[in-house]
């Protein structure tokens, strides 16, 4: 009851709170009622106002809150590198770049790798071998540590804007290729990428400020660039087609002819033959006629610097089916179709399989504007065969562009469509020059004969049988000594002296059998250098032309030009020379018996006979000179400069500086500042004697008697007969032996 009773009461506890409550709320209104209209009027207006005011700020802080966009995250890049993990230039194994073709709005590349064998190619240029490690190292370092700048987009739609659309797109089109960009992209080994951009336009003004993005953002910063990347094919390939200096070079053979593509037939001019011992020596033609005709001098000077370097400018994959020597390689062919498809890719390059004279089941190659054949002292025949002019523009000359990079590795039956692809029709299309390039075909062979006359392999000469007996005798004798009795030295005079004459006589006997091993020693060692120089040079010419074998070569217009000449252009008339008035006697004075008893000496001989007096005389008055040195041989030399290190063999390559004049001071060679490379025994003799006792960095001043020079025969117009030649020589260098 009691429980009842209590919560019965509960209700009229809050009822009286409740009450209470709202009488306090109703006597606050009031109170704040009567202060308010206890105000002044303008006081109650100023209060109205800031209420207001306060409520306007709260409004409109709300809406700001509720418009306001989210942090844009890309801002916070500006300042950081877009590949901050990228520290190691030599990371970088492969490159490539894309850029667009606007004439055909697609793609094309760039490409450098290195391979699984650890060989450098380019992919895009039919994977043709480069030089590439220090230079992708250098492109690489160039590229590290980019940073972003300001940003000045974060929109797709303005990339054509900033020419940052990038040129692998699928879904590029016409209107876009103004904008579109060029990408570089650098990976690692295991194909990771290290870098990769799209640059887009130059900022006004701005020498090196570039708009650059990330291929996988939207974002478009100005970056300073300041890369070191050429995508030219000549700058990544070692561009010297044969590696030679011109000193090297002692014949030049050219083959001029003609064929027609559509009779089949050829149509032969002429073939003429330039050759010379050393390099100090005058060019000679075969078949010149020597009382009216002469070498244009600087015509074949011309040729020979065009064949020592000569540059690669263009390559071109060749297809299956000819042997390293450009014969039809049957076995590689399947059928007679795959024979017609080499022929047409031949024919459309300015080349033809024909039967060859020697032997007419084999198809040997022809060419189209002639061949030249160039041979150096080494041995080796470089064989030049000149098709058609290049038909490609010349971004693909220079890049060698291919639709499909993999596709140069593919059968050579299919890489002719898809070469053509890339080839232009429009044959004016020029090299740097302005002349068109050239197709040729390159072989090698090697021949001795251009090692000079072949040493004969000496005979060991025979040991004297009484020297071997005699030394076996000295041996006896020898342990006898000491066991000789005292009646030995009541030997008479006249055994002693017999004795004597015996020991002189062999000992001659030994000095001559000496001499003899020696000069066998030394002509020994000649042979086999020889020898080696044979075994050398058939190693290089298959290294060479297993390199040769599988390119068509572009060379630049103005080189063929040097190259593919006719006699014409080498030879020109002799000028007349008066004779002098003759000094001989009348037909009267000799019937008178007035000649005199012995014939005069002919001009030639007069001059040859002055110029010995004259070089003697020189010879006899130089050595007494301080400093000069006189050899066994005759050859004089004075010390202008020491040098350091081995001196050359016979075997080995040297590279000089000098100036060669004659005894009244005329200059007849010199080369300047630019050092020549030669072998040692490629010079005449006075100059090996010489730089076989000279150490790099000397200089010597050589006064070079004649028989050690060109003798008799002189040389050129300068270095008549029996003339004494005096050289200041600073050796440069020595390379390897050839042995």
């Amino acid at each position: 009851m009691s429980t009842v009773t209590q919560d019965q009461t509960q209700p009229n506890a809050d009822s009286r709170s409740g009450g209470q409550t709202k009488e306090t709320i109703e006597a606050t209104t009031a109170a704040v009622k009567n202060r308010w209209l206890g105000l002044a009027d303008e006081t109650r207006r100023t209060v109205l106002y800031a209420a207001a005011a306060i409520l306007c700020l709260l409004i409109t802080g709300m809406i700001e809150l509720a418009t306001r966009p989210a942090v844009i995250a890309e801002y916070g890049k500006v300042g950081k590198e877009f590949f901050p993990e990228f520290r190691d230039p030599t990371l970088a194994s492969a490159l490539n770049v894309a850029v667009i073709d606007p004439d055909q709005v697609e793609a094309k590349q760039f490409s450098v790798q290195r391979t699984a064998n650890g060989q450098w190619v380019i992919p895009s240029h039919h994977n043709y071998p480069a030089d590439a490690e220090d230079q992708l190292a250098r492109t690489a370092s160039s590229v590290i540590g980019i940073k972003r700048g300001a940003m000045v987009t974060r929109w797709q739609a303005d990339h054509a804007r900033y020419g940052v659309v990038d040129p692998k797109t699928d879904t590029l089109e016409v209107g876009q290729v103004e904008g579109v960009g060029k990408r570089l992209t650098l990976r690692g080994e295991d194909d990771s990428v290290l870098a990769d951009y799209i640059i887009g336009k130059q900022v006004e003004d701005e020498f090196d400020q570039y708009y650059v993005r990330h291929p996988d953002e939207d974002e478009v910063y100005v970056a300073t660039l300041n890369i070191d990347l050429s995508t030219r094919f000549s700058d990544w390939i070692n561009t010297d087609l044969f590696d030679i200096n011109q000193t090297d070079v002692v014949n030049v053979s050219l083959n001029d002819y003609q064929f027609d593509e559509l009779k089949g037939t050829v149509t032969q001019r002429e073939v003429t033959t330039l050759r010379r011992e050393t390099s100090l020596d005058d060019w000679k033609m075969d078949g010149i006629d020597d009382a009216t005709e002469q070498v244009k001098k600087d015509a074949i000077a011309d040729t020979v610097n065009a064949i020592a370097n000569l540059d690669i400018v263009g390559v071109r994959p060749k297809q299956t089916g000819l042997t390293p020597d450009l014969r039809l390689d049957r076995d590689a062919l399947g059928s007679q179709r795959d024979v017609d498809r080499l022929q047409s890719d031949l024919l459309s390059r300015g080349f033809l399989l024909q039967p060859d004279q020697d032997n007419s089941d084999t198809l040997k190659l022809i060419s189209r504007e002639g061949e030249l054949a160039s041979a150096t002292n080494d041995g080796l025949v470089y064989n030049l065969y000149f098709g058609r002019v290049f038909t490609g523009s010349q971004e693909e000359l220079e890049l060698g562009f291919a639709n499909n990079p993999d596709q140069a590795s593919e059968d050579a039956g299919d890489s002719d469509s898809t070469d053509d692809k890339n080839e232009s029709s429009d044959e004016n299309e020029s090299s740097d020059s302005g002349k068109p390039g050239r197709y040729v075909f390159v072989t090698v062979n090697f021949d001795r004969q251009f090692l000079g006359e072949a040493p004969e392999k000496p005979t060991k000469p025979e040991r004297p049988e009484e020297l071997s007996a005699a030394d076996a005798e000295t041996g006896e004798a020898t342990s006898s000594e000491s066991e000789t009795s005292e009646g030995s030295e009541a030997s008479d005079d006249g055994e002693a002296s017999d004795e004597q004459a015996e020991a002189d006589r062999l000992k001659e006997l030994r000095e001559a059998y000496d001499a003899e091993m020696e000069a066998h020693n030394a002509d020994l060692e000649t042979w086999q250098s020889y020898q080696d120089k044979i075994d050398q040079g058939k190693e290089k010419a298959e290294s060479l032309n297993r390199r040769f074998a599988q390119w068509y070569y572009v060379i630049a217009g103005e080189d063929y030009d040097k190259l593919a000449l006719s006699r014409g252009d080498l030879v020109e008339a002799k000028e007349e020379v008066k004779e002098p008035e003759s000094d001989s006697p009348s037909e009267s004075e000799t019937e008178a018996g007035l000649e005199t008893a012995t014939e005069p000496q002919s001009p030639t001989e007069e001059t040859a006979a002055a110029n010995q007096a004259a070089a003697d005389e020189f010879l006899a008055e130089n050595q007494s000179k301080d400093g000069v040195v006189t050899t066994e041989s005759g050859l004089q030399y004075e010390v202008l400069t020491e040098g350091e290190g081995e001196s050359p063999s016979g075997d080995s390559r040297v590279k000089v500086r000098y100036k060669g004049t004659l005894i009244d001071g005329t200059v007849f060679d010199q080369s300047g500042d630019t050092a020549v490379e030669f072998g040692v025994d490629q010079v005449i003799p006075g100059w090996t004697e010489a730089l076989q006792q000279m150490k790099p960095g000397a200089k010597w001043k050589l006064y070079i008697p004649p028989k050690l020079a060109y003798g008799e025969r002189g040389s050129g117009d300068k270095i008549g007969p029996n003339t004494l030649l005096i050289f200041e020589v600073e050796l440069v260098s020595v390379d390897s032996d050839l042995g």
